[in-house]
């Protein structure tokens, strides 16, 4: 793997993290399939993307688990 290769992929998961945080505060169908437009432009989405959604998804999920166990 080249450092372009890494730098692109790099780009791709800060891309899929932002799409998650913009999905996150707007919780809407319209949003939704604003993103999944703008997402599958070229017909694929990268795997990068991918991983950065998950991610997100999951630290949000994550922090409000914790929220209801402080005391």
């Amino acid at each position: 793997m080249t450092d372009n290769d890494h730098n692109q992929n790099d780009e791709d998961f800060d891309y899929g993290c932002e799409c998650a945080m913009t999905l996150l505060n707007e919780p809407t169908e319209d949003c939704l399939n604003d993103l999944i437009d703008e997402l599958d432009e070229d017909g694929m989405i990268s795997t990068e993307v991918v991983y950065g959604l998950l991610a997100t998804i999951l630290m949000s999920i994550n922090e409000e688990d914790h929220e209801g166990e402080e005391h």
